[in-house]
């Protein structure tokens, strides 16, 4: 047979998808004539189908010595190099083929391709640009751009993109479901939606794409909507792990408590390779707990767990990736959490030996000679309550005794977060993993450690496990023991905490003189009409502006009894932030309250101006029993609102109790259940007291802000536990 057969031969297997025998007929073809140019070419480009780059670059290679002018071979000649890990040989070998054939849309994208592997984003994204000029309906070019500018963060010109590409290819689903990332990441959530929702329109048994959209209504707040579509998408994947993690996750966070648990059931059924599920179903928690005897029983739960040969055995690797929470409802049961605490953090020390790491330079270290070099971490140094409370506590502490180092966690990057970051003298940037955040820590050499808050979100808690100073403490930010032997000392208000405290910490409690806090004292808007939030005028508002996992059910009952007193009075409470979260209050406070359930207002999440005004509004505001506030009692002495309270027996009941000692002004401070609801009727509805006791709280408050002396006694209690090694 002729070359010329050979090769007609050889296509025909390639156009068959044939692609081994095409390679062979190549060869044959080849041996005839090896100066055929189109031959070598052609055989290249069935290594290339076959995942052969390197053989593939060396064929089109001497194909090109055969005939230099072919500048078309040059394009897949750089698609070889590029998969075989050559990306400046590509681009050298395209850019020869751009200036020879500078009207080819196709050798500009190419070239794109090639600079974009470099890193060289500006280039590739002029050679892109060259390519669309070209050829304005190519969509590939149009696509690749696109891909390109998201990658680098230019999600608007992203965004522009993809909407130029879905013109020429309107149903393409993979474009939609890159430009919904994009608009996710830029926040428009709404968009991203509808964008995610013709993407499973397109393809409806895709678990990726039902994934994708159940996290973009999530975002949204469309709670059950995500729900049903991670149902689906378990369905439709069930061996995908992470799509599983996702439903038991948003059932939990969603305060579906039971269903949560039938969910966890199914997991760990499925998936029993995975040690994560019946971890979480062992120390899941109700977020709204429906009755006292729930509590009781999900903490029995945790009890029977830890005590069970199935825990002893359970190895976990990465705990931030198949655990992802730490134990935060816990605090809001009114009970001591101690026992449990200890037994959860033994556990996570047992089923994952690399939370056991420690700093080389810990063992045997010596006291500093010169300045202390203190670290401090949480994740919530931002806009955020930690960081309104603790962001100025530890900046202001003297650098003459201190080097500070910020070791900040994944998170928040507001205004204030860059605003608490510029007052350290170090800040260090952790990875979203534990074991390397740990090694990164370690290089900086702290004789001491400070978390601001521990057991509010799963980083923190895990690498609280490490040892990465000498000295590691925590404070009253999550106002609850850690359970965790690594941390040496908690550090509390004295005026928060009650006699025989010590017993409630896993970890010396270090009594404070001051309280630990440095708050930021801002100007107040003036008080809003309570119209102005379809609220009656002329009838008492008792305002309680907390979250409502805080709301216990103990406390249930002293709502029913305010109301019961107060028969104009009207109880405001604030929307959960997520929408199952109220609806599972609704129907608790509704067996409670019975007829006056029809006076209790659910107010929307309101910008900080307009709550501010809130609190003003208020006649008297309700402190919860069990777990109160303080940035938000601070926020009502700040509008000029009476706080009432009752001190429970842990810190973190006691903290409006605190604020007002230190104030002296003890007028809103209840003797007991009963006495909580009689005081805030009674000042409700006295307006000469009420105001008597504001002027009073608005001469005290500096007593509780801008206090200079607090970050004096943190550094002297640091200074003297890193200079005796006490912890």
């Amino acid at each position: 047979m002729q070359v010329r057969g050979l090769l007609v031969t050889a296509h025909s297997l390639h156009a068959a998808g044939r692609i081994a025998e095409a390679a062979t007929a190549y060869r044959r073809a080849l041996t005839a004539a090896p100066e055929q140019a189109d031959g070598w070419h052609l055989l290249g480009t069935a290594l290339l189908q076959a995942a052969r780059p390197l053989p593939a670059a060396a064929c089109i290679g001497k194909a090109l010595v055969a005939d230099p002018g072919r500048h078309d071979f040059r394009l897949n000649f750089g698609y070889a190099l590029m998969d075989a890990d050559r990306p400046e040989d590509a681009l050298s070998a395209l850019k020869t083929a751009c200036r020879h054939r500078p009207f080819d849309a196709t050798l500009w994208s190419a070239r794109a391709a090639a600079s974009k592997r470099l890193g060289d984003m500006a280039a590739a994204d002029r050679a892109f640009r060259a390519a669309i000029l070209l050829d304005p309906s190519g969509f590939a070019q149009l696509y690749n751009r696109s891909l390109a500018l998201q990658e680098t963060g230019d999600m608007s010109g992203a965004i522009a993109s993809y909407g130029r590409a879905l013109k020429f290819q309107p149903a393409s689903g993979t474009v939609l479901a890159n430009r919904a990332q994009a608009l996710k990441s830029e926040g428009r959530t709404g968009e991203a939606v509808h964008d995610f929702r013709g993407t499973v329109l397109l393809a409806p048994g895709d678990a990726t794409l039902l994934n994708d959209l159940a996290i973009a209504l999530w975002d949204g707040n469309e709670i059950r909507g995500a729900i049903a579509l991670y149902r689906r998408a378990v369905a439709a994947a069930p061996e995908r792990v992470a799509i599983t993690r996702n439903l038991t996750g948003a059932l939990a966070s969603a305060g579906h408590y039971d269903a949560a648990l039938d969910a966890f059931d199914a997991a760990i059924h499925r998936h029993p390779e995975d040690p994560g599920f019946p971890v979480r179903r062992a120390l899941v928690l109700p977020v709204i707990p429906e009755s006292l005897q729930q509590i009781d029983a999900a903490r029995e739960k945790i009890g029977q767990f830890l005590a069970s040969p199935e825990a002893g055995h359970i190895r976990l690797s990465n705990p931030l990736e198949q655990i992802g929470a730490a134990n935060f409802y816990l605090v809001y049961h009114g009970r001591n959490d101690r026992v449990l605490a200890e037994g959860i953090s033994a556990f996570y020390r047992r089923a994952c030996p690399a939370l056991n790491f420690t700093a080389p330079h810990c063992a045997g270290a010596k006291p500093p000679t010169g300045r202390i070099e203190l670290g401090i971490c949480s994740k919530h140094l931002a806009g955020h309550t930690i960081g309104a409370v603790f962001g100025r506590l530890v900046t202001g502490l003297d650098r003459s005794r201190f080097r500070l180092t910020l070791l900040r966690p994944p998170g928040l990057r507001d205004k204030a977060a860059a605003e608490i970051a510029a007052g350290f003298d170090r800040v260090v940037e952790l990875p979203a993993e534990i074991g390397r955040a740990a090694e990164i820590a370690a290089h900086c050499r702290l004789d001491a450690l400070l978390y601001t808050d521990i057991g509010m979100e799963p980083f923190t808690y895990f690498l609280a496990h490490t040892r990465l100073a000498p000295v590691q403490w925590v404070t009253w930010g999550h106002p609850v023991t850690t359970g965790i032997d690594t941390i040496d000392a908690y550090l509390s208000p004295d005026c928060f905490e009650p006699e025989g405290a010590e017993a409630h910490y896993s970890e010396r409690l270090i009594r404070c003189p001051s309280i630990p806090m440095v708050y930021r004292d801002e100007a107040v808007p003036p008080p809003a009409a309570k119209s102005e939030f379809d609220l009656p005028e002329g009838r008492p508002l008792y305002l309680c502006p907390q979250n409502l996992f805080k709301l216990h059910p103990d406390y249930d009952h002293v709502l029913a009894d305010i109301l019961t007193r107060d028969p104009h009075g009207t109880l405001g409470l604030i929307e959960g932030a997520n929408p199952e979260w109220t609806a599972r209050l609704k129907s608790r406070l509704s067996a409670v309250l019975g007829h006056t359930m029809e006076r209790v207002r659910f107010l929307p999440y309101l910008p900080k101006n307009d709550y501010i005004r809130l609190l003003g509004a208020a006649d008297v505001m309700l402190d919860p029993i069990h777990f109160g506030g303080s940035n938000t009692t601070l926020g009502g002495f700040a509008a000029g609102t009476p706080v009432i309270t009752w001190p429970g027996p842990y810190m973190r009941g006691r903290m409006t109790y605190g604020l007002y000692c230190t104030m002296r002004v003890t007028d809103c401070i209840a003797t007991d259940l009963a006495d909580y609801a009689a005081k805030a009727v009674e000042i409700a509805n006295d307006p000469g007291r009420r105001e008597e006791i504001v002027q009073r709280i608005l001469a005290a408050r500096p007593a509780v802000v801008e206090t200079a002396g607090a970050s004096r006694d943190l550094g002297n209690l640091l200074a003297e536990a890193v200079s005796s090694r006490s912890g």
